[in-house]
């Protein structure tokens, strides 16, 4: 489920100056509907949840842990620890429910171990569900930690293991900060002009990574 709370959803269409009828035209969904969501009356679906969240996302509202509302100032993005871990991979299935790109730069599956949880699990499985998903992930060398169906994984040189790595989807490209296996930050930075030239990167190391055994590339 969407990390979106009923008291979230008053607080962000307080924000915007919105109606409930605003709201409900621009998500899609009818005005009783949203009066039950936003008194918590009943369990609102998932896709009902994005599609909310996926309104107040383009017009600059950003949700922050215990509840939090606010307005963004500019299109960074910085999502920490557990809670963020999660905002981030709703972040990314709701740029990308109906399809687009994936890069994964020098970043293994192993590295969110601390966060394989079953919120990850299911969203590797409704990630594996969506069509026109063109994902790849560049990984070190004899790293086998594949944990998705949905990419297509290939290994880098050893001489390459200390390339920063980064993180694209869509028009966002996401740098990963490590403090420690329980405390991290991803910084989400929308700009087309970052997406593009960075996937020229990738693209030029795919061209020489190797495949790895047993697992089969597109």
């Amino acid at each position: 489920m969407a990390m979106i709370t009923a008291r979230q959803i008053r607080a962000a269409r307080g924000l915007l100056e919105w109606s409930g009828d605003d709201l409900a035209n621009k998500a899609d969904i009818t005005r009783g509907q949203l009066s039950k969501i936003e008194s918590d009356l009943v369990q609102a679906q998932e896709r009902t949840l994005l599609s909310i969240a996926d309104v107040f996302d383009k017009h600059g509202v950003e949700f922050t842990e215990g509840d939090g509302v606010k307005l963004r100032q500019q299109d960074v993005r910085v999502f920490s620890g557990k809670t963020g871990y999660r905002q981030f991979l709703d972040h990314i299935y709701i740029t990308l429910k109906n399809g687009g790109r994936i890069r994964q730069f020098n970043m293994s599956d192993s590295k969110t171990a601390a966060f394989n949880d079953e919120y990850l699990q299911a969203h590797y499985m409704r990630m594996g569900q969506v069509d026109n998903l063109d994902a790849k992930v560049l990984t070190a060398d004899g790293d086998t930690n594949f944990q998705t169906d949905y990419c297509t994984y290939r290994w880098m040189s050893k001489d390459d293991a200390d390339l920063a790595p980064f993180y694209l989807y869509g028009d966002y490209y996401m740098i990963p900060m490590y403090e420690s296996s329980h405390k991290r930050d991803w910084i989400s930075i929308r700009s087309k002009l970052l997406v593009e030239r960075y996937t020229k990167q990738f693209d030029r190391f795919w061209e020489k990574a190797s495949v790895p055994k047993k697992h089969k590339s597109k």
